[in-house]
């Protein structure tokens, strides 16, 4: 049965931590936490939150309420980061100011507005302030903010200028502790990789659209953390998330800048595509370059990109296509025109028939040039070979170009490809390596 709790307790807590001695704000401390913990918890927070929920939009938060307790947090915090130049601030309340942002959210009423809605814009101004000058205070202070990020009536009270400051400062920590001369010097992996998941956080909840002047700097960071990135790990994988989420929000912005981040990270990608056997990096490594070509449609130096894409996306059909029949029914995807394909296979069949409709499409209605179409006959060459050889990854490589990007393409592109399967249709089934080939034949030659 949860503790009773009365407004004496609650109170007596609040005049503690209001002091003006540190010891008595210490023993306030104390007894919080002696509420926070165990069944006591409950009632505690309770109460908080039933007077926090009768709290009037523009009623001003009283001393029961959760945002009057956090915003005596910040105060009691600020006085002890003041007060100890010559030492390390206490640990303790970091943890109970993080524990307290937690618990209010976590007992939320349904239906009712967040709890710290009053005070969000103070809390991520502390945070800010905190994280730049108190580095022993950056692991609780990143949850808090995770925390806070994560609730929209929150984040749209954070200023803008507050969120470009700790975007930027994440960028600086990761950067500077994957250098090599600071690699497990300055922090350990552990906290790098929370670093990478606070600006995850960032990146995917700012206080509306990213802030124009913050884009160079933005760019400069992301080329600044991969200098350094030289393995692949759980770290490059988020950081490769991370640009992913950057290129999707303001993508559309950057024109020729986002090829300035593949400048950058092109080493990391192509060195670790065929060599990775984590899935879940080689997944964010191909929705990465799907990303950059899609944004450097139209663009003039894009063509390089689209050359290396070509490349890497025939040795990996050409590998898909030797690979084992045998894929598990729980990692498959049923597609309607290419049969079962695990969720990479089906992510890399995307993306190959997205380079070849690149590479084979019109984008004017002017003459091509000799470049490209040389780089067209050579694609389409490619492409016909390895139809006739029977490859399974092909031919479901061709069954999506042809039901996503058919509009685009010329007739006679498609015509000459039929034709020419269809003239060696007996041998190509003889030949076939893998069983589910016969599915992507069958519906090619439809």
């Amino acid at each position: 049965m949860a503790t009773r709790v009365t407004s004496r307790d609650v109170q007596e807590i609040v005049a503690k931590l209001s002091s003006d001695k540190a010891k008595a704000r210490d023993e306030g401390i104390k007894l919080l936490n002696t509420w926070l913990e165990g069944e006591r918890s409950i009632g505690f927070c309770r109460f908080l939150s039933e007077k926090t929920s009768m709290l009037k939009p523009n009623d001003l938060p009283h001393s029961e309420t959760w945002p009057f307790l956090v915003k005596t947090l910040i105060q009691c915090l600020s006085l002890e980061i003041s007060s100890s130049k010559k030492r390390l601030p206490k640990l303790n309340l970091a943890k109970t100011l993080r524990i307290v942002v937690q618990r209010a959210e976590d007992d939320r009423s349904s239906g009712k507005s967040p709890p710290l809605l009053p005070v969000a814009r103070v809390l991520f101004n502390h945070v800010w302030d905190v994280l730049k000058d108190v580095p022993s205070f950056q692991s609780e202070y990143g949850i808090i903010l995770r925390h806070l990020l994560a609730v929209a009536d929150y984040r749209f009270h954070m200023r803008k200028r507050v969120y470009s400051n700790l975007v930027l400062l994440y960028m600086e920590k990761i950067e500077t502790s994957l250098s090599t001369e600071n690699i497990g010097q300055l922090n350990p992996k552990e906290e790098v990789f929370r670093f990478t998941l606070t600006l995850q956080s960032l990146l995917e909840n700012p206080p509306g659209d990213i802030p124009e002047e913050l884009r160079d700097d933005m760019i400069k960071g992301f080329i600044g953390m991969f200098s350094h990135v030289r393995d692949e790990g759980k770290i490059s994988r988020k950081l490769v998330e991370c640009i992913n989420i950057y290129l999707v929000k303001d993508g559309p912005n950057l024109g020729c800048k986002s090829l300035e981040i593949h400048e950058a990270v092109q080493q990391f990608v192509f060195r670790c595509w065929f060599a990775t056997h984590d899935r879940s990096l080689k997944d964010a490594l191909v929705c990465y370059v799907k990303l950059q070509l899609s944004l450097t449609r139209g663009v003039v130096d894009g063509t390089a990109l689209l050359e290396q894409l070509l490349d890497i996306v025939s040795k990996e059909l050409d590998q898909m296509s030797t690979s084992s029949a045998n894929i598990p029914r729980s990692d498959a995807i049923r597609d309607e025109k290419c049969g079962f394909l695990t969720s990479s296979q089906h992510s890399v069949v995307e993306l190959a028939a997205l380079v070849f409709w690149r590479a084979c499409s019109n984008t004017s209605k002017t003459a091509a040039s000799a470049d490209k179409r040389a780089r067209q006959e050579h694609v389409v060459v490619q492409i016909k070979e390895r139809l006739m050889e029977g490859k399974w990854s092909w031919h479901a490589a061709f069954c999506c170009l042809i039901r996503n990007y058919s509009t685009g393409i010329r007739k006679d592109f498609f015509i000459y490809l039929f034709e020419s399967v269809s003239k060696d249709f007996e041998r190509i089934i003889n030949n076939v390596n893998l069983v589910h080939s016969y599915d992507d034949l069958s519906w090619t030659l439809r």
